[in-house]
C-alpha cells in the first residue's frame, strides 16, 4: 500500500587518504532506516437485495436472460416472455479507504423440480475487476446471464453464488 521509502544516513570518512564507499561501515557508523505499515480495516458487506431473474414464460427452445448491472436492465431472447419485476444483487461494502478486488467462479447453478438452470455472473470488469472504496465505502451490483434449458419443467429455481472481496 502506498510509496514506501528508506532513508539513510552515511558516514563518509576520509582517514589516512582511504574513502569508504557508501554502505560500508567502519567503527563508530551509524545507519538508520526507516520503515512502516497500513493496517486495514477489514472489509464488510451487506446484502442489500437479492438477484430475481423475474417471472419467464419458456416455449420449447429454451433461451437466455439478462440482467445486466451495468445498465440495470433486462433483456430476454425472443423466444421467451419475461413478465414481472427483476432485481440486480446489490451489496453494500465498508472498510478502509482502498482499492478492492472483487472475484467470482465463472457460473451458479439455479435448482428446482427440472433440470438445472446454469447461469453467469455479470460484474463491469468481470471477475477479478478492482472497485476502490471511496470514504471506505461502495456499493456494487451483479446481474447474470441465465441460460434457460429447452423444454424448461415450470417451477421456482433457486440457488447461490460467491463473491470474493480483497484489498488490492
Amino acid at each position: 500500500m502506498g510509496t514506501r521509502s528508506a532513508t539513510r544516513r552515511i558516514a563518509v570518512v576520509l582517514a589516512g587518504g582511504v574513502l569508504c564507499a557508501p554502505g560500508t561501515a567502519m567503527a563508530g557508523t551509524a545507519v538508520t532506516l526507516s520503515a512502516q505499515a497500513e493496517v486495514l480495516e477489514q472489509i464488510q458487506f451487506a446484502v442489500l437485495l437479492d438477484m430475481d431473474f423475474g417471472k419467464v414464460a419458456v416455449g420449447g427452445a429454451g433461451g437466455t436472460v439478462m440482467l445486466d448491472p451495468a445498465s440495470s436492465s433486462r433483456t430476454c431472447d425472443p423466444v421467451l416472455t419475461c413478465v414481472g419485476g427483476f432485481a440486480m444483487s446489490r451489496l453494500q461494502l465498508t472498510g478502509s479507504e482502498a482499492n478492492v478486488v472483487v472475484s467470482f467462479a465463472p457460473n451458479f447453478v439455479l435448482e428446482g423440480p427440472g433440470q438445472p438452470i446454469l447461469a453467469e455472473p455479470q460484474f463491469p470488469g468481470g471477475s477479478g475487476a478492482v472497485i476502490h472504496l471511496t470514504g471506505g465505502q461502495a456499493t456494487v451490483n451483479f446481474g447474470a446471464r441465465l441460460h434457460i434449458n429447452p423444454g424448461q419443467t415450470p417451477g421456482v429455481y433457486a440457488g447461490q453464488f460467491s463473491v470474493d472481496l480483497e484489498y488490492n
